[in-house]
Parts: C-alpha cells; sequence; structure tokens
C-alpha cells in the first residue's frame, strides 16, 4: 500500500534538509542531506498506524518503545495519560492519518500528523515524539487533542 503524502514528505526533506551534517573545515559549509533517519522514521510511523488499524501487535513492537506513553486531554478537558500496552490487539480503523511533517534533532524526532475520523467532521492532530534508541528509532510520546483548529 503506497501513501503519496510519505513520497511528497521525502521530496519536501530534500529541499528542507532537515537532517544535515556540515564540513567544519571549509569557511563555506558543505551542507549534506542523510535521508537515512527521515526514512527510518516513516517506516516507524507506517508501522505504527498498521498496528494501530489492524491490532498487529508485530507492528506496535516494532514502533513504539515498551516505556512510552499517550498523552492527552479528553473531551471532557482532563489531561490523561496511559502507558503503551504493546501486547494488546485493540485495532482502530475508524480514521485516515495524514504525515504533516516530521523534524529531526540528533537523537530525538518530532512528527506532526492529522487525522480524519469517519464519524466526524473535525479532524484530531496528533503529536509524536520519537527517540532514536540503541540506534533504532521508536515512538516514545503520543500526544493528541480533540478539536484542535489548525
Amino acid at each position: 500500500m503506497k501513501h503519496p503524502i510519505f513520497v511528497l514528505l521525502l521530496v519536501l526533506f530534500s529541499i528542507s534538509a532537515f537532517a544535515q551534517k556540515s564540513n567544519k573545515s571549509s569557511e563555506n559549509r558543505i551542507i549534506e542531506t542523510d535521508f537515512t533517519d527521515c526514512q527510518a522514521i516513516i517506516t516507524i510511523i507506517k508501522n505504527f498506524y498498521i498496528g494501530d488499524h489492524t491490532g498487529s501487535i508485530k507492528h506496535k513492537k516494532l514502533s513504539m518503545h515498551e516505556n512510552g506513553a499517550y498523552r492527552y486531554v479528553n473531551k471532557e478537558g482532563k489531561y490523561k495519560e496511559s502507558e503503551f500496552r504493546l501486547d494488546s490487539d485493540n485495532a482502530d480503523p475508524n480514521y485516515k492519518e495524514e504525515l504533516l511533517s516530521i523534524e529531526i534533532y540528533d537523537k530525538i524526532s518530532f512528527a506532526r500528523l492529522r487525522l480524519d475520523q469517519f464519524h466526524t467532521k473535525i479532524p484530531e492532530y496528533k503529536l509524536m515524539i520519537l527517540h532514536k534508541v540503541d540506534n533504532q528509532w521508536k515512538i516514545t510520546s503520543i500526544y493528541w487533542g480533540y478539536g484542535i483548529k489548525q
């Protein structure tokens, strides 16, 4: 299953060059773009949504850190927090996700997503924090809110 937004995102990264390396020995810095981390993060996010839509424990474990947590404000306006349950086969096929942006800062990354819920016209926005742990990217926190307007 191809996601055109992910392809578009890769093109945008080539223009923006979020993940950059510089040659500091030269007065005129040479910027090199490294897409390895960007592609790894996109793969992690894809695995997360496969796990979330299908209940695949395998995909959840591939994408989420075992000590990670959801953090959000519920519909009643109360702050809630719950640890990731990587062994849960719960599935939620009632929305479609769209990756809006990824920012990478060495071993931490921030991803913004929009979720179009099938049962409501108001989109949700989800923010994911990923960390590079033992040379692998994992989602460590997921934040979202209901009725957020962009």
